[in-house]
């Protein structure tokens, strides 16, 4: 019986990293491309501290969408130009208040 519940829980954490980090990692890239409703929501849902640890857990993640949503379609001829890889930017962009007072701070 124990054994059903360790398969369970494995494959529930399992598809839950899956499906979530689908999730972070379309509004990532949708922050690197320079979407305003998306930094409008990402500004909405999370604070930056939040954001970020997200960003680090599901990083794999957005590094595969990156790769499937624009590498790809750009190496195929069905994208003109490609979005740069830059999460740094993308996070300054959605939160560049919260970082001005931080750096401001030090």
């Amino acid at each position: 019986m124990s054994e059903f519940w360790f398969y369970f829980f494995k494959y529930a954490f399992i598809l839950t990293y899956i499906s979530w980090g689908i999730v972070v990692a379309i509004e990532a890239l949708l922050l690197m491309s320079g979407s305003k409703f998306a930094k409008e929501w990402v500004r909405k849902r999370y604070t930056l501290k939040f954001f970020m640890f997200e960003v680090y857990i599901f990083f794999p993640m957005i590094l595969l969408g990156y790769i499937f949503l624009e590498v790809i379609p750009y190496l195929l001829g069905k994208s003109e130009d490609i979005a740069k890889f830059d999460i740094a930017k993308a996070v300054y962009n959605a939160f560049n208040e919260e970082l001005d007072e931080l750096n401001e701070e030090l």
